[in-house]
């Protein structure tokens, strides 16, 4: 049978001709799917609503050789507020691409489907800066890069001393000793690593009572990009402005 359905986010859009779009969209049950959207672009379409970034839905494709197409589609949430709004469109821009570079075709990762979905929910009406970090560290773990940071990822001696360092390299956290053996690590404090640590078993639900400093927040900001940098193969194009909104 060369047709299916799925239920799925789109995470990336692209015009193709004058009239239509390619998009990829992370599904529950075929993980990354890539197809193109015949005709979504003209004045008229009923599918030029719903083929946008971020929207969840049900679609119906035609399997193709190397493109699938969709032939139906009906929005469940379209996240337009993201859209509307140019700091949250930023961060939800950047946990799409996330998605994109770690998710593969026909591979699927429920627990990272339904994760998404929180969060970009989440990025609708809580601090979208919190909501990032969680997602960022969640995604690691799901994906099965759980950074170190009981002791030191190095040599298991406890981590003493208000200073320690961190990693992205060698997977986690290096004590006062060890910190010599990865040139490229990174200073920080037992606070940013205690407040990672934190954000991966804190339930997400209650996310608005979770109290982080601005400069816990940075520290954190910084080993996750550096740490996400080391485990995916694409350039996160939207890191760098996202960045600049951060350090705002």
């Amino acid at each position: 049978m060369k047709d299916y359905k799925a239920e799925g986010m789109i995470i990336r859009v692209r015009d193709y001709n004058e009239a239509d779009r390619i998009v990829t969209i992370f599904t529950k049950d075929r993980g990354k799917v890539q197809a193109i959207a015949k005709g979504c672009r003209k004045q008229k379409s009923r599918k030029g609503g719903i083929i946008q970034l971020f929207t969840y839905g049900d679609f119906v494709f035609y399997q193709g050789r190397s493109l699938d197409t969709i032939t139906q589609c009906q929005g469940r949430e379209s996240f337009n507020s993201l859209r509307e709004d140019l700091d949250r469109m930023a961060y939800g821009t950047y946990l799409a691409e996330l998605l994109d570079g770690f998710v593969n075709s026909g591979e699927p990762q429920e627990d990272l489907y339904y994760l998404a979905l929180v969060c970009f929910h989440l990025l609708t009406v809580e601090d979208p800066e919190l909501v990032t970090r969680v997602f960022e560290a969640r995604i690691m773990e799901i994906m099965g890069y759980r950074p170190h940071l009981d002791d030191c990822v190095r040599c298991g001696s406890s981590l003493e001393g208000a200073k320690v360092a961190f990693s992205p390299k060698m997977g986690g956290s290096l004590c006062g000793q060890c910190a010599h053996q990865d040139m490229e690590a990174i200073m920080c404090t037992r606070g940013a690593l205690n407040m990672l640590e934190l954000l991966l078993r804190w339930d997400i639900r209650k996310l608005r009572v979770l109290k982080m400093s601005r400069e816990i927040r940075a520290e954190i900001g910084r080993m996750l990009k550096l740490y996400i940098g080391e485990r995916i193969e694409k350039k996160i194009k939207s890191a760098e402005f996202l960045q600049s909104l951060e350090s705002v």
